[in-house]
C-alpha cells in the first residue's frame, strides 16, 4: 500500500545538488502532512501564473478523436448556422431555425462529437438564441444545426426562472462567450425542473431503445434496399421499425422518434442526414444500398489484412502477400503510377483542386474490379463525404493515402483523396465536389458533368394532343415582349399591356409558356421533372428539368406557341380590381434583353450596392450569337415604346404598394462565376475515367440588374394572380407562404421601411445584425396547401407560376389550374367556391405528401447552383490566381469581423469578392488577443490557405485597421503596440 500511496505522490524530490540529501528529507517529512495541505505547500513553493489545460477538440468541420478521449458534455462544442447573409432571396436560403419557439427542445451537437445532447430554446433576445442544455449549461449562438425537435415541450411560462439568470439585455456576442467561459448562467438548481424533464425525455428515449434493440441495430436488414438508394423520413423509418402498438393517437410519441433518430445516426454507413435541406420537419435520410455497404466492409477488411502484413513478420516480404492484403498492393502499384503521370502534366496542389494543364498527353493504367471498388470506396469518403466527422472510416481513408506514399507532407484527409481522384482522372480536375455533398434523392452524379436521372424511355412519345386545342385566344394586335438576356435558352414569360376606355385602368397580361397542356401529371416526363425540380445554371454541369427537345423545341414562347395568360386589370394607384387565366396563342413577339428596355425608354438601373471588382483566369472568348432575333431599342415603334413606358410605370407602382405592405427589396449584389470551356478537351474512357486537357476559363463579376424592373414586378403580380384564382376555386397548388410573419406584420413594416429600405437605396449594404433581425420578425418560408401572407413579397398570397420550362413547382400550378378550366368548361359555370378536389390530378391529399420532398429538392438545387456550387468556382480561380499566378491579386486583405466563436476563431469577410473567411487563433500573430476582438473590427490580413473540396478560406492576421468604438489611428496603434503606417 506505501508503493501504491508514492507512486500517486504529486512531486518526487531528488536529492539537492549539494548531495546534502535535504530535499530528500523535506519530502519524507511533506508525506506525512494531509493531501490538501501538502498541495497548499507545493503551491506556494512554485509560484506561476494558471495556464487553461489543452484541448484536442477539433474546429467546426474537423476531424475529431471520439475513440480515446471522453466525450465530456460540460465541454461540448456545439455547431451553429452561419451569421453570414448569402443570397439575393431570402424565400429561397434562409434555413428555419429561425422557426424555433423559447419551450422547444432540440438536440444539440456537433458533426465531430458521438455524443449529442439536448437542449431547452429559452428564445431570442438581442438577435440571439439561448439555450439551456441537459448538462446544465447555458449556451448562446446565432442559431443551431439541429436535426432533431420536439415542438412545445415545455410552457414558455417556465423558462422565466432560467431566463432572469441569463443577459437578456443589449450585450454583445464577445460578452457572451466570455460569460460562457466562465462558467456563468442559470444554477442547477434553478434549473433543476427543466434538466429532470430533459433526463426523463433521455430515459424515454432509452427504454424505447432496449425494448427494440434487436430491430434498431439491425435496421438495414428491414429498410437497405439491394442497389438503389432510398430516402426516407423519420416518420417513415420509423413505422418500419418499431411496433405500431406503442402509438397513440396513431402517432409515435416524440422519445421514440428519437430513439430511432439516436439509433440511425450510430450507424456509420447506412443512414445519413441530408443535412443541406435545412428542413426541420421533412429533413430526410439517405439509406445507403446494400451493394455499397458491402464495398465498404470489404475495402475495410482489405485494408486491415494489408496493415496486418506490414506489421507483421514478412513485412518486406509484400510478393507473399495473400488475399485482400495483395489486392491493395496492387492496386498502390497502380495508383502511384496513374499519380506519377498525372504529376507529368499537372502540379499537385494542397488546395482541393490540381493544377493547370501543361499538355495534352497522358496514359492512364488499366484498373481491376477490386482497384474500382477501392476507389468507389474513396469516392464515398472523399465526393461524398459519407461518413461522419467521428467515424472510423476516415481512418481507412487515410491508410490508403499514406501507403500511396506520394502525399507525405499533407494532411490525410478527404481533401487530399479528392486530390487523389482528380490526378488519377476518377473525377475531372476541375470538378465540383459540391454536387456530391448535395446530391439530389433518386439521381445520381454524372462524374464526367451533369446528372442520370433513371430511364423513362423515349419521353417524346408521351406527348399528348394540345387539351386546348381550338379553344385558346388568339393574342391579335397585342405586342408580347420577351424580355430576357440574349443567353437564355427557354423563353417561358412575355409581358403586353391592354388599354381600356377608362385611361385610370389597364389590363396587365403575362404570357407564361404552357408545357402542362401537351404533358399529362401522370407521365414519366412529370417524373423526369421532379427529379430536378429546377433548371440547374451551375456553370459545367448545365441540366435541363425538361429536356431541351421539349422545352425550347416545342414551348419556348414563340408566334404559334401555345400560352397560358394571366391577367391583372390594374388602376394608376397600383391595385388589382379584376383578374382571370385564360389558355391562348401569341402572334406578335419581340425579343429583348432587359438593358435595351432601358435605353429605349432612357432609364438607367445600377444596383446601389454593386462592386466593379472583376477577375479573369483565362482566355474570355466572344459572346456567342443569340439563337434567336433580338429586337434593338432603335427597332421599337413610337407605339411599342409607349406600351413598355407604360408597363414600367404601372409595374413601379404595384411594386410601391407592395413596398408599404412590408416588401423587402432583398436583392444584393453578389459574385458571379461564368466558366467556359472553349479550350477543353475532356473524353471519357471504356472504364469510365476522365482523360481532359486545357483548362475552363473563369470570369468572376459581381451580378448587376441594370436591366429593367419591369419583369420581375410584372412576375410577381402573376404569382398572386394564380395563387388568387386557385384560393377562390378551393385548387391546392404550392403556396408560398411565411406564416410565422402573419403575428408581426406592424414591426415588419416598420422595421423595412424605417431601416431597411433606407440602406438599399442610400447605396449601403444592410449589417448581418439587420438582416438577423429581418429573419426572426420574417421567420421561415414553407410551401403548403393552404394559402397566406409572404410578406417579403408584400402579397395575401402567392405562388411561383411564370416558369414551367424551368421549375417543377410552376408546372404543378399550371396543371392544377388547366384542370379547372377543362372542369368549368364541362360544367358551364365558375368553381368558385369549390370545395371537390376529385378532378384535379393532385388533390391536397397527395400533394401534402409531395410539398415536403419538393422543398427537399428545391433547396438543394438553390443551394448548388446559387451557393457552394457556384462558391467552389470562384475558390478554383482564387487558387490559380494565387498558387499558379494566372492573375494578379492583392498581397492583402482587409478583413471585417462578423462573428467571434469562443476563443478558437473568428469569421468575417474579406473585400475581395465579399467572400468569407476564418481566422484562427493560431493565426493571430500576435495582432491582437482574442478576447479583444469586436464584432466589426478590422484587420489586414494575408491569404493563409484556401480549400476549394472545404469551401474554406483561412487567413493570418498582418495588423489591425480598425478598432470598433476607437477613430484614431494612434489609439489602435498603442492598443495592439503596432508601428502606426501612415496611409
Amino acid at each position: 500500500m506505501s508503493q501504491f500511496r508514492d507512486g500517486l505522490a504529486t512531486v518526487h524530490h531528488s536529492a539537492g545538488e549539494d548531495g546534502s540529501g535535504q530535499s530528500a528529507s523535506r519530502s519524507q517529512e511533506d508525506q506525512k502532512l494531509p493531501i490538501r495541505d501538502r498541495l497548499r505547500k507545493w503551491e506556494a513553493e512554485n509560484p506561476d501564473e494558471s495556464h487553461n489545460m489543452i484541448t484536442d477538440l477539433a474546429n467546426a468541420g474537423e476531424l475529431s478523436n471520439t475513440f480515446t478521449r471522453p466525450q465530456n458534455v460540460t465541454m461540448a462544442q456545439f455547431d451553429v448556422q452561419a451569421p453570414l447573409f448569402d443570397g439575393d432571396e431570402l424565400s429561397d436560403l434562409r434555413s428555419d431555425d429561425t422557426m424555433l419557439r423559447p419551450g422547444d427542445l432540440v438536440e444539440m451537437g456537433s458533426e465531430a462529437a458521438r455524443r449529442p445532447m439536448l437542449a431547452v430554446c429559452l428564445g431570442r433576445f438581442n438577435g440571439y438564441e439561448h439555450y439551456y442544455t441537459s448538462s446544465g449549461k447555458w449556451f448562446s449562438g446565432l442559431g443551431v444545426n439541429t436535426l432533431f425537435v420536439v415542438k412545445k415541450f415545455v410552457d414558455p411560462s417556465e423558462l422565466q426562472p432560467l431566463i432572469a439568470e441569463i443577459p437578456t439585455g443589449d450585450v454583445p456576442m464577445e460578452a457572451l462567450n466570455a460569460l460562457q467561459d466562465l462558467g456563468h448562467g442559470p444554477s442547477r438548481a434553478v434549473g433543476a425542473p427543466m434538466l429532470r424533464k430533459m433526463l426523463e425525455f433521455e430515459q424515454g428515449a432509452e427504454a424505447v431503445y432496449q425494448a427494440n434493440a434487436g430491430t434498431l441495430d439491425a435496421s438495414s436488414s428491414f429498410i437497405g434496399d439491394p442497389l438503389k438508394h432510398r430516402y426516407l423520413t423519420l416518420h417513415e423509418i420509423a413505422d418500419l421499425l418499431l411496433p405500431a402498438i406503442i402509438k397513440k393517437d396513431g402517432k409515435f410519441a416524440p422519445n421514440a422518434l428519437y430513439a430511432v433518430h439516436r439509433a440511425l445516426l450510430q450507424d456509420e454507413i447506412f443512414f445519413r442526414p441530408l443535412k443541406q435541406t435545412g428542413k426541420q420537419k421533412s429533413y430526410l435520410f439517405e439509406v445507403s444500398p446494400l451493394s455499397e455497404v458491402r464495398i465498404v466492409q470489404r475495402v475495410e477488411v482489405m485494408v486491415r489484412e494489408f496493415l496486418e502484413s506490414c506489421a507483421g513478420p514478412r513485412a518486406n516480404q509484400k510478393h507473399e502477400q495473400s488475399g485482400g492484403a495483395y489486392s491493395l498492393s496492387s492496386f498502390l502499384k497502380r495508383a502511384q503510377l496513374a499519380i506519377d503521370n498525372s504529376r507529368k502534366v499537372r502540379r499537385f496542389s494542397p488546395h482541393g483542386v490540381v493544377g493547370p494543364s501543361k499538355s495534352q498527353d497522358i496514359s492512364r493504367p488499366t484498373w481491376t474490379a477490386t482497384d474500382l471498388e477501392i476507389l468507389q470506396f474513396l469516392e464515398l469518403w472523399a465526393s461524398y463525404q459519407k461518413f461522419p466527422n467521428y467515424s472510423r472510416f476516415h481512418c481507412i481513408g487515410s491508410a490508403i493515402l499514406r501507403y500511396l506514399e506520394r502525399y507525405e507532407s499533407e494532411v490525410l484527409n478527404s481533401t487530399t483523396g479528392w486530390t487523389f481522384l482528380q490526378e488519377i482522372g476518377w473525377v475531372a480536375p476541375w470538378e465540383i465536389s459540391s454536387r456530391y455533398r448535395i446530391r439530389f434523392p433518386d439521381v445520381e452524379i454524372q462524374r464526367g458533368g451533369g446528372f442520370t436521372r433513371p430511364f423513362f424511355g423515349i419521353l417524346d412519345r408521351h406527348m399528348k394532343t394540345d387539351i386546348f386545342e381550338n379553344r385558346r385566344k388568339q393574342w391579335d394586335g397585342h405586342t408580347a415582349f420577351c424580355i430576357d438576356a440574349e443567353s437564355t435558352m427557354d423563353i417561358d414569360d412575355a409581358v403586353s399591356v391592354e388599354r381600356t376606355d377608362n385611361p385610370e385602368e389597364y389590363w396587365i397580361h403575362v404570357h407564361v409558356a404552357d408545357p402542362a397542356s401537351s404533358i399529362s401529371a401522370a407521365t414519366p416526363i412529370a417524373k423526369y421533372a421532379e427529379l430536378v425540380p429546377e433548371t440547374i445554371y451551375l456553370p459545367g454541369h448545365y441540366d435541363r428539368m425538361l429536356p431541351g427537345n421539349i422545352s425550347q423545341d416545342r414551348f419556348s414562347l414563340a408566334p404559334g406557341r401555345p400560352c397560358l395568360t394571366f391577367s391583372a386589370l390594374v388602376n394608376t394607384q397600383g391595385h388589382v380590381l379584376k383578374h382571370n387565366i385564360v389558355p391562348g396563342t401569341l402572334k406578335d413577339v419581340i425579343y429583348i434583353t432587359g438593358e435595351a428596355v432601358n435605353d429605349a425608354l432612357g432609364e438607367t438601373r445600377d444596383d446601389p450596392i454593386a462592386s466593379d471588382q472583376h477577375l479573369n483566369i483565362g482566355p474570355i472568348p466572344m459572346a456567342k450569337p443569340p439563337s434567336r432575333k433580338m429586337t434593338r431599342p432603335i427597332d421599337l415603334s413610337p407605339k411599342q415604346r409607349g406600351e413598355l413606358a407604360l408597363l414600367a410605370e404601372l409595374g413601379r407602382t404595384i411594386q410601391n404598394a407592395r413596398f408599404d405592405r412590408g416588401a423587402t427589396p432583398y436583392f444584393q449584389a453578389r459574385p458571379q462565376p461564368e466558366v467556359y470551356f472553349d479550350n477543353v478537351e475532356q473524353c471519357t474512357t471504356s472504364d469510365g475515367f476522365i482523360n481532359a486537357s486545357g483548362d475552363p476559363s473563369i470570369r468572376i463579376t459581381f451580378s448587376k440588374r441594370s436591366g429593367t424592373d419591369l419583369v420581375e414586378n410584372v412576375m410577381k403580380l402573376a404569382g398572386e394572380i394564380a395563387a388568387q384564382w386557385c384560393n377562390d376555386r378551393g385548387i391546392p397548388i404550392p403556396y408560398r407562404t411565411q406564416p410565422h410573419a402573419a403575428q408581426n406584420a406592424a414591426l415588419i413594416q416598420q422595421y423595412t421601411r424605417d431601416v431597411f429600405r433606407p440602406f438599399l437605396e442610400g447605396g449601403a449594404r444592410p449589417e448581418d445584425h439587420h438582416w438577423r433581425h429581418l429573419r426572426a420578425l420574417l421567420g421561415g418560408d414553407e410551401i403548403s396547401t393552404s394559402p397566406g401572407p409572404h410578406f417579403t413579397i408584400g402579397a395575401d398570397m402567392y405562388t411561383k407560376a411564370t416558369s414551367p420550362l424551368r421549375r417543377f413547382s410552376d408546372l404543378l400550378v399550371h396543371w392544377q389550374i388547366e384542370a379547372a378550366m377543362l372542369e368549368e368548361q364541362r360544367l358551364g359555370r365558375s368553381l368558385v367556391g369549390n370545395k371537390d378536389d376529385s378532378f384535379l390530378p393532385f388533390t391536397r391529399e397527395r400533394m401534402d405528401r409531395m410539398l415536403p420532398m419538393l422543398r427537399v429538392r428545391e433547396k438543394q438545387a438553390r443551394a448548388l447552383a446559387n451557393g457552394d456550387g457556384a462558391d467552389q468556382w470562384i475558390l478554383q480561380a482564387l487558387v490559380r490566381a494565387w498558387r499558379f499566378k494566372e492573375a494578379k491579386l492583392p498581397s492583402t486583405y482587409r478583413f471585417t469581423v462578423a462573428h467571434v466563436t469562443g476563443r478558437s476563431s473568428v469569421l468575417g469577410r474579406l473585400n475581395w469578392f465579399d467572400r468569407r473567411a476564418i481566422l484562427k487563433v493560431e493565426h493571430m500573430n500576435n495582432v491582437s488577443k482574442m478576447t479583444d476582438v469586436r464584432l466589426g473590427d478590422v484587420f489586414e490580413v494575408k491569404l493563409q490557405d484556401v480549400n476549394v473540396h472545404a469551401n474554406q478560406i483561412s487567413v493570418e492576421a498582418v495588423r489591425i485597421l480598425q478598432r470598433v468604438g476607437v477613430t484614431d489611428a494612434a489609439a489602435i496603434d498603442a492598443a495592439t503596440k503596432q508601428p502606426h503606417l501612415a496611409a
